[in-house]
């Protein structure tokens, strides 16, 4: 029987307030970081009893390695990494729920929703893909559903210790539903094993089974390995013969017959489903056939799409009439001529005018040779039916190029952080003081390569007068720069002040 550990009063700098779970690869804390004034969560890398000394030195240098590489992500949908220590990782608190919790406990959805969360994750896992990174365990607990309907990707880094032999025992049990045969194997891997663990995430919220069916482990990596999966429509007869060709692409045994990317097997995911797209799926919107379901296998044929399938062309449809409008979207972008995708379907060329669209979240993408693409998601209201949106879009910058004095990064293990040199903290304004008036303005402050700060913006507000003296002092700070490798960079940071009688 193992001993459970006293809870830790601090890693490094980082306070612990709670524990919030753990599993095979280790425990996570809450802790907050009293520099910053901001809830973080720590997670503390288990290591196997069974590892010689070496062995632990071994992979606790890969696991820094790797955090690293992880830390460098920049992407609204995937957790930020903010520090190493020796042997856990510091990242950004999250309100929400792994989607494996929300699953479990029978959430259900509609058809397009389960197609938007994909969409999300396959922006995310491109993302960092482009970059040199390769997760290596996409499944439903390393999804995090946010309170406020966004989507998150979990563990980049953490998740590639699992895939080596130094990976602590059991790991893979929990892990092997969602795994590409090459990975089973032990073969290298790329890219394309995050697609085909994400065609698996995908397949159980669309039919609520795993796509290889099995009593036992050994079972289910014999299905894998022979690239056997039960069809979709198989398990429920109300979802289009189309998506057995798409998962095809997902759950070809050779790489080379995969989707090339996740946002490839994604648009064509929203296509394939497109006539079913209000359709409910859950334990209370659905009575799916009995057991017979697994029975009957089907491998990828040839008709599965080649890693440079690209997603088909599927229009919006015309409008019946006036009655049937619901929300106009407009796009535009910098440079124009971007191709834009709604819900993964293409709407054509910047600048994009008069698209009719449905109430509720929508999926925008937008993307243009040279340049990296943006994704963002958006909500179409009832009382605000007109949507303009328009994009920046960055020159896109390779893993290799070097950093530029100046150029914005994200805070993460390789930032020095700027330290503040001169100028006044906030003084309590006397009317206020006078009047009872307490509270804690959350400012974000952007500090350029010269430590000088660029702009400030209010992102809690405590009232005008306590803010415009929170704004009035950091105005006129001076910092030491923020540094990577000696290169000084422009960087972000949260400023919170309380004011209390």
């Amino acid at each position: 029987m193992q001993t459970r550990q006293p809870v830790p009063t601090y890693f490094g700098r980082y306070q612990v307030l709670e524990e919030l779970g753990s599993g095979a690869m280790g425990v996570v804390y809450l802790c907050v970081d009293p520099r910053l004034a901001r809830p973080v969560a720590v997670k503390v890398i288990r290591e196997s009893e069974h590892m010689t000394p070496a062995e632990k030195e071994q992979f606790l240098a890969r696991f820094r390695n790797e955090a690293e590489a992880a830390g460098r992500l920049n992407h609204p949908g995937i957790v930020q990494i903010y520090d190493i220590g020796p042997s856990y990782l510091v990242m950004e608190y999250l309100d929400g729920k792994a989607l494996s919790a929300v699953m479990k406990a029978g959430q259900v959805y509609t058809v397009q929703e389960i197609c938007s969360i994909i969409l999300q994750v396959s922006d995310a896992i491109d993302y960092a893909h482009k970059h040199g990174i390769v997760h290596r365990d996409i499944k439903p607990a390393n999804i995090m559903m946010m309170d406020d309907g966004g989507v998150k990707v979990m563990d980049f880094g953490v998740a590639r210790l699992e895939s080596s032999t130094l990976t602590v025992a059991g790991t893979v049990v929990g892990s092997v539903r969602y795994m590409a045969p090459e990975q089973m194997m032990g073969e290298r891997v790329d890219a394309r094993a995050d697609v085909f663990s994400l065609g698996a995430v995908a397949y159980e919220m669309l039919t609520g089974r795993a796509p290889f069916p099995g009593k036992t482990i050994t079972e289910v990596v014999g299905q894998v390995v022979h690239g056997a999966y039960v069809p979709p429509r198989q398990v429920d007869e109300r979802l289009p013969e189309e998506l057995n060709d798409v998962f095809g692409g997902a759950f070809a045994v050779s790489p080379d017959d995969r989707y090339g990317s996740a946002m490839d097997f994604a648009r064509d995911l929203y296509a394939a489903a497109e006539p079913v797209l209000d359709l409910r799926i859950g334990q209370e919107a659905s009575d799916l056939p009995p057991a017979q379901v697994g029975t009957t296998l089907m491998a990828p044929t040839a008709t599965s799409p080649p890693a440079s399938a690209t997603a088909r062309t599927v229009r919006l449809p015309a409008p019946e009439g006036a009655g049937s409008r619901e929300g106009v979207l407009l796009v535009d972008s910098e440079p124009s001529g971007a191709e834009v995708y709604l819900d993964g379907k293409p709407l054509g060329a910047t600048p994009v005018a008069g698209v009719e669209v449905s109430f509720g979240r929508h999926v925008l993408r937008v993307e243009k040779d040279g340049r990296e693409p943006i994704s963002a998601e958006m909500e179409v209201k009832r009382e605000q039916p007109l949507k303009v949106l328009s994009f920046s879009l960055p020159l896109a910058r390779a893993a290799s190029e070097p950093l530029r004095a100046g150029q914005f990064v994200s805070f993460g293990p390789e930032v020095v952080p700027p330290s503040r040199l001169s100028g006044a903290i906030p003084e309590y304004p006397p009317a206020a003081r006078e009047r009872g008036m307490e509270g804690s303005p959350i400012v974000d402050i952007w500090i350029d390569e010269k430590g000088n700060v660029m702009d400030v913006a209010i992102v809690e507000s405590a009232g005008a007068m306590l803010d415009g003296a929170v704004l009035e002092a950091v105005a006129g700070w001076k910092f030491r720069p923020a540094a990577v490798g000696g290169t000084a960079v422009s960087v972000r940071m949260t400023l919170q002040h309380l004011f209390r009688r």
